[in-house]
């Protein structure tokens, strides 16, 4: 269990490096996914793991699910390589111009509607302990993403979909019983995690996968 409006300390990471998925205050941020993901990812903060994440967060403005002018692209791969000290993190944008390496830190070029160039990026890629999809946050993208990506999913893992429109839940809970029979060994959940300030996009689907 989480408590949605305590802050944690991933909240203060997130918010320091200027992620949209949480701060210390965090009752007045528009996500709140680091008291929910805490939860999830504290007793395993000091394993070796292996954490991806589509969308960097470009602040282009011709690109759809941009950040807008003040957006920080990499924010959320340095809030997690500093919750997750030794892991090695890797993140993928359809933005080129955005794309950087660093100490534990790998960025590649994806675009997520687009079939052949995830496999493209995945080829050369190891599977992941923690999969987090914050990209173009429409259902059909996620969907082609997803089905592209699950099989990139280590044991024991998560697989995650932020940003979750209000109107599109009925069109996941649906492919969610899809999904159940095409991935046997996967437990999906779809959850809306309560905010005071958002009522729009702030609910998730996540996957563990056994």
């Amino acid at each position: 269990m989480f408590d949605e409006k305590t802050p944690t300390i991933l909240c203060e990471i997130m918010g320091r490096h200027c992620s949209d998925k949480g701060n210390t205050n965090i009752t007045e941020s528009w996500h709140n996914y680091t008291t929910f993901y805490y939860s999830l990812f504290k007793d395993r903060r000091d394993t070796p793991l292996r954490l991806f994440e589509l969308g960097l967060g470009t602040n282009n403005p011709n690109i759809l699910s941009n950040m807008g002018p003040d957006g920080v692209p990499g924010a959320s791969l340095y809030g997690w390589k500093e919750f997750f000290p030794l892991a090695q993190i890797c993140g993928a944008d359809i933005d080129k111009d955005i794309l950087f390496q660093e100490d534990r830190i790998q960025t590649f070029y994806c675009d997520q509607t687009n079939p052949d160039t995830i496999k493209e990026m995945w080829r050369d890629l190891d599977p992941f302990d923690i999969i987090i999809e914050d990209g173009l946050h429409t259902f059909s993208a996620n969907v082609c993403f997803f089905e592209n990506s699950i099989h990139k999913l280590n044991s024991n893992g998560y697989y995650i979909i932020e940003d979750v429109l209000k109107e599109e839940e009925p069109f996941f809970l649906e492919k969610i019983k899809e999904w159940q029979l095409t991935y046997p060994d996967c437990v999906f959940t779809m959850m809306t995690i309560p905010s005071t300030k958002n009522h729009f996009d702030n609910a998730l689907v996540v996957v563990f996968k056994k």
